[in-house]
Order: C-alpha cells, then sequence, then structure tokens
C-alpha cells in the first residue's frame, strides 16, 4: 500500500485569544465539517480538527498552552495545490497575523516577549534570515521577560540555525535561569522537527499592509454569523 505524501502549511497565528467560536463561525460559513478533537495533554496542543470539503482537506485549529496563543494550519493529502484556497480563505476571513507584522512587533511593539512566542509558533518550517536577526538580537536583549521568550520561540521552530545562539546564550547571559533554560532549548531543538513531518507548503502573507484594520472588520462581521447560530 502506498501512503499519500501529506503536506501542511506554516502555522497561521490567530490574533485573538481561545478563537474556536470564531473558526467555527467560518465553518458554517464554508461548509467544513467536524472531524475529531484531541484535548490537551502533557506535550501536546489542544487540536480540533475540520474537515475543508474534501476527504483529506483539513484545517487543524490548535491551542497552545499559554492561553492567548492560538492557530490554524492547512493539512492535505491530495497534493499541495488544494491548501493555497483554503489558505486565502483562512487569511482572508480570520485575518491571522502577517509575518511581516510580527517583525514589526518585535522590533516596535508593546508585548514584544508575546510577540517572539507567536513567531515561534508561526514562522515557515525553513528558517528565516529575517526572524533569525530578530532572534539573535532579542536573546541579548535588557529585559529578561524577551530574552526567554526568544528562547521559547527558537526552540519552537526547530531550526537547526538556532542551535549556535541558544548555546550562546547559555554560555553567556548574565541570569543563571535564563542560562539554565536556553541550554534546555538547544537539547529540545532537535527533537521539534522530526522524520516523517509532513511536507511544507510555503505561503505568502495575504495582506502586507493594513491587516490590523482588516482584522477588526472580518470580527465584526463573523460576530453577526456567531449572534445568528
Amino acid at each position: 500500500m502506498v501512503t499519500q505524501p501529506r503536506y501542511r502549511t506554516r502555522r497561521f497565528i490567530l490574533r485573538q485569544p481561545r478563537a474556536i467560536d470564531e473558526v467555527a463561525a467560518v465553518a458554517r460559513l464554508h461548509g467544513w465539517t467536524y472531524v475529531r478533537e484531541q484535548p490537551s495533554e502533557t506535550g501536546k496542543l489542544h487540536y480540533v480538527t475540520l474537515e475543508a470539503g474534501l476527504p483529506g482537506l483539513l484545517v487543524l485549529y490548535f491551542e497552545h498552552y499559554d492561553p492567548d496563543l492560538c492557530g490554524i494550519a492547512i493539512d492535505s493529502t491530495l497534493g499541495p495545490e488544494p491548501i493555497n484556497t483554503v489558505a486565502t480563505l483562512v487569511q482572508g476571513t480570520l485575518v491571522p497575523w502577517m509575518l511581516t507584522e510580527l517583525l514589526d512587533e518585535i522590533d516596535n511593539g508593546a508585548d514584544r516577549a508575546f510577540a517572539l512566542r507567536c513567531a515561534g509558533f508561526g514562522v515557515p518550517s525553513e528558517a528565516d534570515p529575517a526572524f533569525l536577526a530578530r532572534f539573535s538580537a532579542t536573546a541579548e536583549d535588557s529585559e529578561p521577560d524577551v530574552r526567554i521568550a526568544s528562547i521559547f520561540a527558537m526552540a519552537e521552530t526547530g531550526w537547526p540555525e538556532c542551535g549556535p545562539i541558544l548555546e550562546k546564550t547559555a554560555r553567556t547571559d548574565r541570569d543563571p535561569a535564563v542560562r539554565r533554560l536556553a541550554a534546555r532549548g538547544a537539547e529540545v531543538l532537535p527533537t521539534m522537527r522530526p522524520e516523517g513531518m509532513p511536507v511544507a507548503v510555503d505561503i505568502s502573507d495575504l495582506f502586507p499592509d493594513g491587516a490590523a484594520d482588516l482584522h477588526r472588520f472580518a470580527m465584526r462581521q463573523l460576530t453577526h454569523v456567531i449572534m445568528d447560530a
């Protein structure tokens, strides 16, 4: 029996915490159907799986252990092409964080630590030079919570290129707790991208500019759907 290869997008990080109601509203509008739910367990995310119109084309909604962090990935055994349509729909109706926005939030945002955590879960599977530069810089930030968030983000990416940054932080950070955390991050980094992972499908930002305003409009529209359910 030949096993069909799986294809999957990066995680699209949603702006609102615990966005299952908004995702369910999009599902009702577009005919996605419930498949299964994986409750949160130690070391595992809470997942809800929806079928996006075709068997083998799935929308995976997840909630992180951090209650403010949730998102969506699209998974397919039908090849990479069907993913693009659903990814466009997800970006157009839920308006998740765009990668360009996360870079700016890491540099200038009010909560740079949270932006780093979002980036760790939402970056592409291959190392991105712009994010690597931010991880390297924030690993030496004056604020401990930013340095800690940077460590968590790098470990979550699974990028081998983050290894030297984590190892340097483990040697040189002025806070012993941060050094220990960085050493642990360097240890778990190789386990985050095990063999047999789905083939990555690269999806570009749909709205590189003005996404925050579009998100507010989209949420108003979805609120009507939720209230009418």
